[in-house]
């Protein structure tokens, strides 16, 4: 009664317009299994799977969520965790090399300063979920990264309401 298992399949088709730059290009599927269980107030969890991409210039990569809900206060509960994307295999997109120009004179050029790493991802969750009516849930959330693998922001904020009538 204090644990739980689940399996998570999740499939992105390759709908829109390639034209308008809309859609996602290629198949993406992932498959997860979960698992949360309970001591009292505090409620562990954790996330493994898989990411497969079907494009030329992505790799899959391997999923891992390792975390923690727990309620510090009569309706409000603080969330923890550890968000991992970690790169399958060498980079399938490869970088443009050095440009040499002759004309008017000569001198080169790195085109990009994309650092030739790999993409693995590692980020950092911590929120609130709060409720300060019956009806009501307040989620405040920021998502932070541990490395400097990948593309993404700095900081991300979310917040949440949810009323129940």
């Amino acid at each position: 009664p204090d644990a739980a298992f689940a399996f998570l399949v999740d499939g992105r088709f390759p709908t829109g317009s390639e034209k308008d730059l809309l859609g996602s290009g290629k198949f993406a599927g992932r498959a997860l299994l979960i698992f949360n269980s309970r001591f009292g107030d505090f409620s562990p969890h954790l996330n493994a799977g898989y990411l497969h991409h079907a494009g030329d210039q992505q790799n899959d990569a391997v999923l891992g969520t390792l975390g923690f809900d727990d309620r510090i206060a009569e309706g409000v509960t603080l969330a923890a965790d550890l968000v991992t994307e970690l790169q399958v295999g060498d980079a399938k997109l490869h970088l443009p090399g050095i440009v040499t120009y002759d004309a008017p004179f000569r001198r080169t050029l790195n085109p990009t300063n994309i650092p030739d790493v790999r993409d693995d991802i590692v980020n950092g969750s911590f929120g609130f979920k709060m409720t300060p009516a019956r009806s009501t849930t307040l989620v405040l959330n920021t998502l932070f990264p541990l490395n400097r693998g990948g593309l993404r922001a700095n900081l991300v904020y979310t917040a949440g309401i949810e009323y129940t009538f």
